[in-house]
């Protein structure tokens, strides 16, 4: 059998559904702190104690997550494990204030809820921890504390480190379309009221106090510029050996979370197991592109095995399985990517090999050939690399110049993590390619593998105390279409530290590292490899402040060059046997409901990703809209919707702008109005702008009654900028 040959999926079993499920709304859980959390449960209706599964998220249970709770619920329970969902402390309908996302409090309230359901007679005392995104990373942080009876999680697309790979920064660099769209859509959804049903009298002065006491995030979150304290609060890094759980972490190489997945599978010695495929920041059985599989076929193997205790094979499975892309035409929303899936016995991949590519007057040159030097001690000797260009290009000596650009970057990603609309890939990226200089390899005689984080080495002077570098990797075709492989960003005056930045020297030359996605690709025979730089990444990115010029320089005493991870072929040295995978999607028992206020199904707004320059202001704009209905299981309607305006100027690179505006319309049963709903309108606005010393920041909220007024507040700070 070779490393790449499957074993048969009968080999492969898992609990079946054999249990009628029992279900229960509002189950309270007592936090050490008196504040009560609301569950909701699912159970296979047994004499015997089960183990049980625990997710943790703000996202309102019994409203928005209604469905899917209920989905996921019941095939749980039915193969044998009990589903417990919590509405975290402040949101849904759990008690308490969120006064910030991931707080020490609600992370204790995790350990908590483990211990609790632990010690209930339908438990059998083996709990874990699962969720995607906020419910991947609340299993993580509460995995650190290490519960007693928490024995394995499950981080879907999670983080272990708030500030390297989050929402909020990246590279140093403060970001725009991601933190607008969640930042400004959570004000909102965090103003959504608890069930009306579980509150009687006293909900219209429950949620009333909780609007009252509930701050818009966003402020704290940009007065923490650097790394510290504030964003080690609920990050796993860099204490790695905290967790003592077993790990399954999923991710997606077009997820903002891709990153983690690798280093917690390099760095966590606890067992730990680690799939990644080609998907944006959904489930994998339904994220865009393919090819899919059954994830939760694979958690519940995972759980047999840590919570149930069957030895099922897990153990003997690849730690690590992750689909290595090929070159596609690059488009924003395709359907499915080419590629294989690979598996290896450990990572990094136990054959990989650091190759350099040194930067020369427009090209890739060496043969790509081992080690580095200057900055970490290597050399340029050894045989030529597999992947080696049909000709070696010479390393020329001289200097790259290019200026600042705010506005550059549109033809890439919308965000850093994407995928589905609105938020579409990277297209063809050859109109970007002029706001800074490309090297490109000759074309390549053999195929290129890599696997892990690609780095660039670069000696750098700007003129300017403040800089971002923005790097892609990219496949240049035959027919001379550019297609993103990985992308990579540095606010330079992090060079040295996220914690203690410090200003650029004007007109020194430094030698810099800026490490890139990780990635998992392979470059065909006849495709070359491309490293463009730019100053900016719009609308990815907010753009430095100063006006700049910047100055590349290569050659033998300034050795500016790229660095992969490349790998053996596919079934080469430290490959290993890839698991037969489904590729159906689960039984999913979705609840449908008609809505009863009689107007009709759901319906969905047109997405909108557009782009607008305006040559007279020298500006462009990004304009987003994403929004729709949903009938949740008892025929309520709930309508979110979030625009979005981001403006740069390239002239003044100290002002940029996003507006937001984020809406939720939702129905409310208040026990004394004999059926009729309560209709509820939520409306969160804001605005940020910036100068060259500051970012300034409103936020209104308002939230509408049947049509009157019930609350109303805005929120307005200016933050220095420091060195972003």
């Amino acid at each position: 059998m070779t490393a790449t040959d499957r074993p048969a999926a009968s080999d492969r079993d898992a609990s079946e559904p054999r249990f009628e499920v029992a279900s229960t709304w509002d189950v309270r859980i007592r936090a050490r702190d008196g504040v009560e959390l609301s569950a909701n449960l699912w159970r296979p209706v047994t004499d015997r104690p089960v183990p049980t599964l625990l997710e943790m998220i703000p996202y309102g249970k019994d409203n928005w997550r209604r469905a899917a709770d209920m989905s996921r619920g019941q095939w749980f329970a039915a193969r044998g494990y009990a589903l417990c969902r919590v509405d975290v402390r402040g949101t849904g309908s759990s008690y308490g204030v969120a006064l910030d996302e991931y707080t020490a409090d609600e992370t204790r309230d995790g350990f908590d809820a483990v211990e609790w359901l632990a010690a209930q007679s339908w438990c059998d005392g083996n709990v874990a921890m699962w969720g995607i995104s906020y419910g991947g990373f609340t299993a993580i942080q509460v995995a650190a504390l290490r519960p007693p009876h928490l024995r394995a999680i499950v981080p879907v697309m999670a983080t272990d480190d708030r500030y390297l790979d989050d929402i909020h920064y990246r590279g140093g660099c403060l970001t725009v379309s991601e933190l607008s769209q969640y930042a400004v859509s959570q004000v909102a959804m965090n103003a959504m009221p608890p069930d009306a049903t579980f509150r009687g009298d006293a909900w219209r002065a429950d949620w009333l106090a909780r609007l009252d006491a509930t701050p818009p995030w966003l402020f704290a979150w940009l007065r923490h510029q650097a790394d510290g304290p504030y964003w080690r609060q609920g990050s796993l890094a860099p204490d790695y050996a905290a967790i003592d759980a077993a790990i399954y972490n999923i991710g997606g190489w077009h997820d903002s979370y891709v990153d983690p997945a690798f280093r917690m599978q390099a760095r966590c010695p606890a067992p730990s197991h680690t799939l990644v495929g080609p998907w944006h920041h959904s489930w994998p059985h339904d994220a865009s592109p393919g090819p899919n599989l059954d994830e939760l076929h694979e958690i519940v193997r995972f759980l047999d095995r840590h919570l149930a205790g069957h030895a099922n094979g897990w153990d003997e499975e690849p730690p690590i399985v992750w689909f290595e892309r090929e070159y596609a035409p690059p488009e924003p929303f395709p359907t499915i990517l080419p590629g294989r899936w690979r598996a290896a016995s450990a990572y990094p991949h136990p054959a990989v090999t650091t190759r350099s590519w040194r930067f020369g007057d427009g090209a890739l040159g060496g043969d790509g050939m081992n080690g580095g030097d200057g900055m970490n001690g290597g050399d340029d000797s050894g045989s030529p690399a597999a992947g080696s260009p049909v000709a070696a290009s010479p390393v020329a000596a001289g200097i790259d110049r290019f200026l600042h650009r705010p506005t550059a970057g549109t033809r890439g990603p919308l965000s850093w993590g994407a995928g589905s609309a609105p938020n579409g890939l990277a297209r063809d990226l050859r109109r970007d390619e002029d706001a800074g200089p490309t090297y490109t390899s000759p074309p390549l005689a053999d195929a290129l593998e890599i696997l892990g984080v690609p780095e660039i080495v670069i000696h750098l002077a700007v003129d300017a105390p403040v800089a971002t570098l923005a790097v892609r990797l990219s496949d240049l075709a035959p027919d001379g279409s550019v297609a993103l492989v990985s992308a990579g960003v540095l606010n330079l005056t992090h060079r040295a530290s996220h914690t203690d930045p410090s200003p650029l020297t004007p007109g020194l030359v430094e030698a810099m590292r800026v490490p890139l996605r990780t990635a998992g690709y392979r470059w065909l025979p006849g495709h070359r490899v491309r490293v463009a730089l730019a100053s900016s990444l719009w609308p990815v990115l907010w753009p430095s402040p100063y006006p700049a010029t910047f100055e590349v320089h290569r050659g033998p005493a300034t050795p500016s060059r790229l660095e992969l991870p490349v790998v053996p072929p596919a079934g080469g040295p430290g490959d290993a046997i890839v698991p037969a995978y489904r590729t159906t999607p689960p039984a999913l028992d979705w609840p449908a409901a008609d809505a009863i206020d009689g107007d009709g199904s759901a319906r969905a707004d047109p997405p909108a990703w557009r782009i607008e320059e305006d040559v007279i202001a020298g500006s462009v704009t990004v304009h987003i809209h994403d929004g729709g209905e949903d009938i949740v299981p008892d025929g309520r309607r709930l309508y979110a919707a979030e625009t979005l305006r981001m403006t740069a100027w390239d002239a003044d690179p100290a002002r940029a702008e996003f507006d937001a505006h984020v809406v939720y319309r939702w129905q409310e049963r208040e026990p004394d109005r004999d059926g009729e709903l309560t209709r509820i309108e939520i409306r969160a606005d804001a605005r940020q702008a910036s100068t060259r010393s500051d970012l300034e920041l409103w936020v209104r909220l308002e939230v509408d009654v049947d049509g009157g007024r019930f609350f109303e507040r805005d929120w307005q700070e200016v933050v220095p900028r420091r060195l972003v």
